[in-house]
């Protein structure tokens, strides 16, 4: 097994940055919330299959892609990658490494779920090159977990960042899910003040979204419960932020907090629009100004002779689909938008597009305007959606 990425690199000439997001669209359990493309399978057999193809992929997009990018984060997301074994992931990281050229410092991360990875397992994730966890813990409260299909325990999730620790991890994120119907400012409070106690470098909040066809979405059709008023939601979410801040904690993204220095440089890239590839069943992509995903269809993408095949659906940006996205994903961002980087990158004037919506979204106190940032307000952060709306 390769561990020292140097190894697996020779010669690199700098150009543009480049994200690659490893799909592996498999877990223990559908949970009752989730509506990723993934599904239940633990066969070592059928994810060697899979990755394969998926290698097979990635060597067909390299030819694109590789002469022209430097790599400088690589997300193994799903699903569950923790259940596949980690020399499949050794095997993928060793694909890229020998096809793209990829940065000394790049951010690899793999989620994790807590319960699939033993120190063994961890540590040969780290050996493959993995420099990043995200841990789905998604609450320590046990019928909060109950409630979402979650299979873990509060034990679990404890046991197995005290085992990233022990392996060597030095970047670690902690998912948190907030808004469950009956759920209390006091649970919530013993959830966030939870992780922070653990000391992790990066804590992800995400108020619960119960999306159609998913069994949560059932069950609420059916009125087995009642959903959280919103203005309990977002009590919850400045109370988060108000003790994530002080614990040192820096809210960078709408539902995204990280001690300095440790955002997710990955997730940046969709914020800032930089250029991603997406590899993988059902994976998105934007590069060169162009977005485009693979079939979801698993006969299909496992059928497929060649990257191009895989392709189901492919668009060119406009430039004002450009700059809507800019204004709309940049705003994710709590340092904003900087007018001026804009003007640059644009070669227009930002007040000449957008001056009408952006004066009413500032009068409504959804926006501010200062030193030539334009940002959301803390009302703003609440009603996110409607202000995005406006620059779509």
């Amino acid at each position: 097994m390769t561990t020292i990425n140097n190894e697996r690199n020779s010669k690199r000439r700098e150009k543009g940055s480049l994200g690659i997001y490893v799909h592996l669209p498999f877990c223990a359990k559908k949970c009752r919330y989730c509506d990723f493309l993934s599904f239940p399978n633990d066969d070592h057999e059928a994810h060697a299959y899979y990755a394969n193809q998926l290698i097979m992929e990635l060597v067909g997009k390299s030819v694109v892609y590789g002469n022209d990018f430097t790599v400088n984060t690589i997300f193994f997301g799903g699903g569950t990658p923790s259940l596949v074994d980690p020399s499949i992931i050794d095997e993928i990281a060793d694909a890229v490494y020998s096809r793209f050229r990829v940065a000394d410092d790049a951010e690899v991360s793999l989620e994790v779920n807590p319960g699939t990875a033993d120190e063994n397992k961890l540590a040969a994730y780290r050996n493959a090159g993995v420099t990043r966890l995200s841990i789905g813990a998604q609450s320590f409260d046990s019928d909060t977990l109950k409630f979402l299909g979650r299979i873990h325990t509060e034990r679990d999730t404890l046991r197995t960042f005290a085992l990233a620790r022990d392996v060597g991890f030095e970047n670690v994120n902690i998912d948190l899910i907030f808004g469950m119907p009956d759920e209390t400012p006091e649970t919530w409070k013993r959830d966030i003040e939870t992780a922070v106690a653990m000391e992790p470098e990066h804590i992800s909040f995400y108020s619960l979204q119960i999306e159609e066809g998913t069994p949560l979405f059932g069950d609420m059709e059916r009125g087995r419960f009642e959903t959280l008023s919103d203005i309990d939601d977002r009590r919850m979410y400045h109370a988060a932020i108000e003790t994530l801040e002080g614990a040192g904690y820096v809210h960078y993204e709408i539902s995204n907090a990280a001690k300095p220095g440790f955002a997710s440089r990955h997730n940046l890239k969709y914020w800032s629009m930089e250029d991603y590839l997406g590899v993988g069943l059902g994976a998105h992509s934007y590069a060169g100004g162009r977005r485009f995903a693979n079939t979801d269809v698993w006969n299909d993408y496992m059928g497929a002779c060649d990257h191009d095949m895989m392709t189901t659906w492919s668009h060119k940006n406009s430039r004002g689909e450009d700059i809507s996205e800019y204004v709309f994903l940049g705003l994710r961002k709590t340092e904003g938008i900087d007018l001026e980087q804009f003007r640059r990158h644009f070669g227009k004037d930002f007040w000449e597009i957008y001056n009408e919506e952006t004066r009413m979204l500032m009068e409504r106190g959804l926006l501010e305007h200062s030193d030539g940032i334009l940002r959301l307000t803390r009302l703003g952060l609440d009603l996110s959606n409607r202000v995005f709306s406006e620059y779509v």
